[in-house]
């Protein structure tokens, strides 16, 4: 049994919380300025996702979840064999992430105006940059593991690396609303 969530996990949520405050700035910006309801919505959404993502990490729900899934392998008899069916799911998981972005970018950029959109174009690949390293960590394929874990941590770096351009983009968004609205 955790002990509650570690001191990585509620400095994640700090950052989180800091990246909510930012998305409502520029959701409430977007609405004081009457910028297409879309925006105000989308940037509320944002904030809903971060908040969403800080009680993922108080109630330690990814850990409950490998653990369960462990468990569950454990209990079938495959556990021993778990490489096999983590192998095609981390594989599956970054084609469908990485597919899925390059359509994005493509629909979307094909009729992309104003460094607004742009800003909320680059949150949006960054909040979904952060469910897809959720995705990973619960495939939870030793080689990956080691990518994600290891020396260059790139699991903090994709985490908080994420948050903080959705911070970013929001905070700018919220400049160029208000330089010209």
């Amino acid at each position: 049994m955790s002990a509650g969530p570690s001191a990585l996990s509620l400095a994640a949520s700090g950052v989180y919380g800091l990246v909510i405050l930012a998305c409502i700035a520029a959701a409430i910006t977007a609405k004081r300025y009457r910028q297409m309801p879309g925006h105000w919505r989308f940037w509320a959404l944002l904030a809903l996702l971060f908040g969403m993502l800080i009680a993922l990490r108080m109630l330690e729900v990814e850990e409950w979840l490998r653990s369960t899934l462990r468990a569950s392998l454990r209990a079938s008899g495959e556990y021993g064999q778990r490489r096999d069916l983590q192998a095609p799911l981390s594989a599956a998981i970054i084609a469908l992430a990485g597919i899925g972005t390059l359509g994005l970018i493509y629909r979307k950029t094909r009729n992309l105006r104003g460094r607004r959109n742009v800003a909320r174009l680059v949150s949006v690949i960054a909040a979904l940059a952060i469910i897809f390293l959720i995705a990973l960590r619960l495939a939870s394929l030793h080689a990956m593991d080691a990518l994600l874990y290891g020396p260059l941590k790139l699991n903090w770096v994709v985490d908080l690396g994420s948050s903080l351009v959705v911070m970013i983009a929001a905070i700018q968004y919220i400049r160029l609303v208000r330089a010209h609205p």
